[in-house]
């Protein structure tokens, strides 16, 4: 099973509560709400197909619903986890809604962070959006210290993601740069999403909250944030001068969400 993941544990009586990044990128990307979200839950980090230390299985198949069953079978079989809280962002996002879609007796909340997915009109495109992106990580993963600190390499790599790019720290670019230079899987779980969007039903059951920045660059208002494709009981959260990795710009209001969400059930 193409999945990976790091646990994290204060008290093994916490709920799980499993974290879903997004396309290109890693579980690293979590790392400063560890912390904080040991306190509340037993939280398992996942490294999805071909990213992080997830290796990449020509068998199986990349859509986001074929993921999130893909997750719910891992939680189940390798940390025998029947009931969980799910958080994602971006792809992870849309992973999480379809894992609650799935299974809505095992994943009691989901907090969508900039999910993927609720565009009324699905990319077709065949090159991803962000292949600029991957490429310069690719080049600029063997001189980090440099790259960092050249203003003009760095907002090539992140102004399309975030208008705060210049505020980001070392460790968080060396980490992005990482998992987007060697995420083997980022061309099959792009072609997994081509075409399509989230149109799944999700049980009122599961607390369920949709979080964009109002500066979200990557998945724009007017393209990619349509009410009517997402579940109608969810609750719909704006944050304010934040852009589409959430975690970068307010860690403290990341974790005051999902705690929020988890909360609701």
């Amino acid at each position: 099973m193409s999945i990976a993941s790091k646990v994290f544990i204060a008290e093994e009586s916490k709920p799980a509560l499993v974290l879903v990044h997004g396309l290109g990128s890693a579980g690293t990307i979590w790392k400063s709400l560890i912390p904080d979200l040991v306190n509340d839950f037993t939280v398992y980090s996942i490294d999805l197909p071909g990213h992080g230390d997830a290796d990449l299985a020509e068998s199986e198949k990349y859509d986001p619903r074929s993921l999130g069953q893909l997750i719910l079978d891992f939680m189940k079989d390798m940390h025998n986890v029947h009931k969980m809280h799910v958080a994602g962002n971006s792809l992870g996002g849309w992973i999480s809604l379809e894992m609650a879609a799935l299974a809505p007796d095992r994943v009691a909340s989901v907090t969508a962070l900039a999910p993927a997915g609720l565009w009324l009109e699905a990319p077709t495109m065949v090159i991803p959006p962000s292949i600029d992106a991957r490429i310069l990580a690719k080049i600029s993963q063997f001189f980090m210290p440099i790259a960092f600190h050249l203003a003009p390499l760095k907002a090539i790599g992140y102004r399309k993601i975030t208008h705060l790019w210049r505020d980001l720290s070392y460790e968080t670019c060396r980490d992005s740069v990482i998992a987007m230079a060697r995420s083997k899987g980022y061309r099959p779980l792009w072609k997994g999403i081509r075409g399509r969007k989230f149109d799944a039903y999700v049980d009122p059951k599961v607390s369920l909250s949709i979080v964009f920045g109002d500066g979200d660059i990557t998945l724009p208002e007017s393209l990619a944030q349509e009410k009517s494709v997402a579940p109608l009981h969810a609750q719909w959260i704006r944050v304010k001068n934040c852009a589409h990795v959430i975690m970068w710009n307010h860690p403290e209001i990341t974790v005051k969400l999902i705690r929020e969400t988890a909360a609701l059930h």
